[in-house]
């Protein structure tokens, strides 16, 4: 029946073959019941919240027919609810679900060729538009106009709505540097200067210690202004740390324990608790050892930080060429991108069933992975993600941009999953990984399957996805990347200050020994790897499991060594990338979070961890390391009084992190789709 849809048969013939599917289907479910039918199974453990008993579901073999390739096409053949054990026939039953492929000749408007061009191919190329226009391709490029533009270096012809987002500073510095050679590129530095977001005044930027857009140097500085001091201070942005230190056989002025510090908290200590963005506390030693914080002195000490905080955020705009400086560096950093707005109404998804009609939303979704490569998925639930997914897949594929997708979803989505894949897309070969069928004794097996098979897609549980080992070379490189930036850092601390010294040296031999560990374990598996799945993109299912990634800080709480299971899993995320640059996808889980931290994490752990997994290298570009964080949280003290004793206590409190654009500007990018 698929080859009469695919092949284009008549309305008869169709439903010749739709009677004859039926004919088989009903009589199998009169002697067997739904395809999809299961039982239950009692496991003899309960639920330790409401005390019922915790069943398993049990499905039945099928003269093994369960492990052929062509089951979950089979099983898509009827809607099956899990829970009622009910089933209907799909729409396959009785409607046209496959229409086969239309190729376009012509259309009315450059619009239009342009839609077509990136529904067939992703790219705009002037043969085809000229060949769908009907004319040469220099008339072809003068009706495209302002729809296109000409990338320098490249001569790609980029999307008005790729080419006039993203980092737009960039290329308009690009433009201006080729225009100056042949003056062909006025039309793109007109536009990029009309899309540059609009450069902050001192006056709207907030500037406070411990923010990585300004440098030690400025640090130092303010010390000998204001503290009358000279200083040492050094940053080390792969470990989130900033270190101060009184310059050896510089005096000590009044104002670094009276004005600006107190007797147990001088001045420096409290500057590089605000640069950490640590509250002091000051503590006194009892007679058995420990050590209890003294409340009158830790309030003291907090007020003269506040102050010392406060005082830098003036400071630093007091200097004009100062604050030229630190503004023009400001809004390089956080006032150079144009957020994208994707619009996917040109996709004609080629073996989508046509009884399913995309939303808007998803449409939108899956052009933004086809552009973007790397994309969250936080819609809410009930969005249709799962279709957004499928389809994503689907369209990578078909375009060449991927040739062998894997998708990871929960351990009881896979059956629901696969049949819904197929639904969508009935001539789709996918091929389905459990648990069971990535046991040690089937490894080899699966993954030869893998490598061999022409698939449209794989589908992995999370517990499966997690039984195929990385292999020792890519394990090792990701361990090796923990330890050279460790190792990186604390070169730069012996060249500049070297006040980390000591701290860095600890941390590599802490790293080293975990390490070898980790390796030591791993050197136990089959041989079998991930890697030789040869699966080149990836998309994650409730991908909050993945998240708890080593965070190093300074500030209280936020510092986190991190899951064994988030590091070496997300690591394989990156070997899909490795295959094919720049495509990582990442699925939160079916929170109905707008796209922001708390969708996978704490709210006070910046960076959002989406963007560490999915942006490192912009992240870095801005001065923030992939395990640091961008914008510092701002830490305060909250008086409370003691009703029992009339006394007074601090309690620590974080506010939410500062971000580097100010509020009007993160609505308006908040409002973006």
């Amino acid at each position: 029946m698929l080859a009469v849809q695919v092949d284009g048969g008549t309305d008869d013939e169709l439903a010749v073959a739709q009677a004859t599917l039926a004919d088989r289907y009903r009589a199998y479910t009169r002697l067997c019941g739904p395809i999809n039918r299961s039982s239950q199974a009692r496991t003899g453990r309960r639920d330790p919240e409401t005390g019922e008993e915790i069943m398993r579901r049990v499905r039945p073999r099928m003269g093994g027919f369960r492990e052929d390739p062509d089951w979950p096409l089979v099983a898509a053949l009827e809607v099956f609810d899990e829970e009622t054990q009910e089933a209907r026939p799909a729409a396959i039953f009785h409607e046209r679900v496959i229409d086969p492929p239309h190729e376009r000749h012509g259309v009315d408007t450059p619009d239009e060729a342009v839609a077509v061009c990136l529904d067939e191919t992703g790219t705009v190329t002037l043969d085809r538009v000229a060949e769908l226009l009907g004319t040469d391709p220099a008339a072809a490029r003068q009706q495209l106009g302002e729809l296109v533009y000409d990338e320098p270096g490249t001569d790609r012809l980029v999307p008005a709505s790729e080419y006039l987002s993203g980092n737009v500073r960039t290329k308009l510095d690009a433009c201006r540097a080729a225009d100056e050679v042949d003056g062909s590129y006025r039309f793109n530095i007109a536009a990029l200067e009309r899309v540059l977001p609009r450069q902050l005044e001192p006056a709207e930027i907030t500037a406070r210690l411990g923010a990585p857009w300004i440098p030690s140097p400025d640090i130092e500085q303010f010390c000998t202004e204001v503290l009358d001091a000279t200083v040492d201070v050094e940053h080390l942005p792969q470990l989130g740390h900033w270190s101060a230190r009184l310059r050896d056989g510089s005096r000590r002025g009044v104002a670094l324990s009276s004005e600006w510090g107190t007797s147990r908290a001088d001045a420096i200590t409290l500057l590089e608790a605000a640069l950490n963005q640590r509250l002091h506390t000051v503590t006194d030693a009892t007679d058995d050892g420990r050590r209890v914080r003294n409340d009158a002195e830790t309030l003291a000490a907090r007020d003269k930080q506040e102050a010392l905080t406060a005082r830098f955020s003036t400071w630093v705009w007091e200097d004009p060429k100062r604050a030229t400086r630190l503004t023009a560096r400001y809004n390089e950093l956080f006032s150079s991108t144009v957020l994208p707005t994707f619009d996917g109404g040109h996709l004609t998804l080629p073996g989508l069933a046509g009884t399913f009609t995309p939303r808007t939303h998803q449409r939108a979704a899956v052009a933004r992975i086809l552009t973007d490569g790397r994309v969250l998925l936080a819609h809410a639930v009930g969005a249709g993600k799962t279709a957004t997914m499928v389809m994503a897949a689907m369209e990578l594929r078909r375009l060449g941009s991927a040739s062998k997708p894997a998708v990871v979803v929960p351990n009881h989505m896979l059956d629901q999953f696969s049949r819904e894949w197929l639904q969508l897309y009935p001539t789709a070969r996918i091929l389905v990984a459990d648990r069971e069928r990535l046991s040690k004794d089937r490894r080899k097996e699966f993954v030869a399957r893998a490598a061999t098979g022409d698939w449209d897609g794989i589908i992995f549980t999370q517990s499966g996805f997690a039984r195929l080992p990385l292999g020792r070379d890519l394990m090792s490189s990701y361990l090796g990347e923990e330890i050279e930036t460790a190792c990186s850092a604390l070169a730069g601390s012996k060249e500049g200050k070297g006040l980390s010294v000591k701290r860095l040296e600890r941390r590599i031999a802490q790293l080293e020994e975990t390490y070898k560990r980790l390796l030591a374990e791993h050197t136990k598996d089959d041989g079998v790897r991930f890697e030789e799945t040869g699966i080149d993109y990836l998309f994650v299912d409730e991908a909050h499991a993945y998240k708890n990634r080593r965070v190093d800080s300074s500030i209280d709480g936020v510092a986190n060594v991190g899951s064994q299971r988030a590091g070496p899993r997300l690591q394989a995320v990156g070997a899909t990338a490795d295959a094919r640059p720049a495509r990582r996808h990442l699925r939160d889980r079916d929170t109905g979070s707008e796209l922001d931290g708390r969708a996978v994490g704490h709210a006070e752990l910046p960076p959002p961890r989406p963007a560490r997994q999915r942006r490192p290298a912009r992240l870095r570009r801005v001065g923030c390391d992939l395990r640091t964080h961008p914008h510092r949280a701002r830490a305060r003290t909250r008086r409370r009084l003691l009703s029992d004793a009339n006394a007074i206590r601090p309690v620590p409190e974080r506010s939410r992190a500062a971000h580097p654009l100010p509020a009007s500007r993160r609505r308006a990018h908040q409002r973006r789709p």
